[in-house]
């Protein structure tokens, strides 16, 4: 009798102890100064400022520009800071303890100049575990 309560008490010990990994990608979308949970690893992500410098829609620019999100990651341990940018030669994504930060956009896209108000803006990103 006892061998068929051990097993499913095994069971339920091993799913239990990899709950705290992220099983799929996570897309948020959320607005400077605003924070998120992340579900089972006791960080919080918050967009600290965003700097706009884009070429506007409609216009002739050197080039694209870019526009650099800034974060923190805290957890009861550590305060990590780190910048993520649209621009495709910088720093598009980042892994830190063991979660993978992509910026997938930063909305709305200027179509005169960029927005002053940060309040305005919509940042989309994907948390994931690395592969």
């Amino acid at each position: 009798m006892m061998k068929y309560l051990l097993i499913p008490l095994l069971c339920l010990f091993i799913f239990s102890c990899s709950s705290g990994n992220l099983k799929k990608e996570n897309n948020f979308s959320f607005k400077p100064g605003a924070c998120i949970d992340i579900q089972n690893n006791g960080y919080k992500l918050c967009i600290t400022t965003i700097e706009d410098g884009r070429c506007p829609l409609n216009m002739n620019c050197l080039w694209q520009g870019n526009a650099a999100v800034y974060f923190i990651l805290t957890s009861n341990h550590e305060d990590i800071s780190f910048t993520l940018n649209t621009f495709k030669n910088f720093k598009q994504d980042t892994i830190i303890n063991n979660l993978k930060f992509s910026l997938v956009d930063v909305l709305p896209y200027p179509e005169r100049t960029p927005s002053s108000n940060l309040e305005d803006y919509t940042i989309k990103l994907e948390i994931s575990n690395p592969d």
